[in-house]
């Protein structure tokens, strides 16, 4: 059941999107690595993304730094089909939490998907199709803990700012937040609108910055 002053959050549901991550992440991944190819780059950047896709761009970025062996098509790829990740897991995340349907929501999502979606197809057209060594393993349970904790903290934190400093707050805390990681930020605000915290106009107003907020940090990192 819902737990918290306002219960707006539930362990169940939470517990449940947690395990939906792991399993995807184990397949993602694992189909990643047999494919070894364009394919497996798209592969690995569109798991990876549904798991962190911050995380996925800072490792890429960090990776294309440091490496010898630099492949600019392979990870702009690998980071553009992450970011659609992010993208329709943010769809996913709002027709399965909210628990009456908003059209308008939606659309906050279509554009970004589109646009990013045409560009990744254009540009694999464009790419060779070679080998592509993936380093990862099947299973890295440590980001989606820190997830489950992240979404904990955020219900935590979202409570206290807006008694505190009211729906301005809110905004504010959202932007933070979404600078680092969107999932968390919109199951938390999507708890928080059916728990009758806030209305539906409000609701679209925190996913479109959290929306603009993770382009921000990704194009940053």
């Amino acid at each position: 059941r819902s737990v918290g002053s306002w219960k707006a959050f539930n362990p169940r549901k939470t517990a449940s999107i947690i395990f939906a991550l792991a399993f995807i992440q184990v397949l993602g991944f694992s189909a990643a690595r047999l494919l070894g190819s364009r394919l497996g780059a798209v592969l690995a950047g569109f798991f990876g993304g549904l798991v962190s896709s911050t995380a996925t761009t800072a490792s890429l970025a960090r990776k294309s730094k440091v490496s010898s062996q630099q492949d600019p098509e392979m990870e702009t790829l690998t980071f553009l089909a992450a970011t659609l990740a992010m993208l329709f897991e943010g769809v996913a995340i709002l027709f399965w939490g909210l628990q009456e349907f908003h059209y308008s929501l939606f659309l906050i999502f279509v554009g970004p998907i589109l646009f990013t979606a045409l560009i990744l197809f254009l540009l694999s057209r464009k790419s060779t199709d070679r080998h592509l060594k993936i380093e990862s393993s099947p299973l890295d349970i440590l980001p989606i803990l820190k997830l489950s904790v992240f979404i904990i903290v955020i219900l935590l934190l979202s409570e206290i700012l807006q008694k505190v400093f009211g729906k301005s707050g809110l905004l504010v805390f959202t932007f933070l937040v979404s600078l680092f990681e969107i999932h968390g930020s919109i199951i938390a605000n999507i708890q928080l609108h059916n728990a009758d915290t806030f209305n539906v106009l409000l609701l679209g107003s925190l996913l479109a910055i959290s929306v603009a907020a993770s382009y921000l940090s990704k194009l940053f990192l």
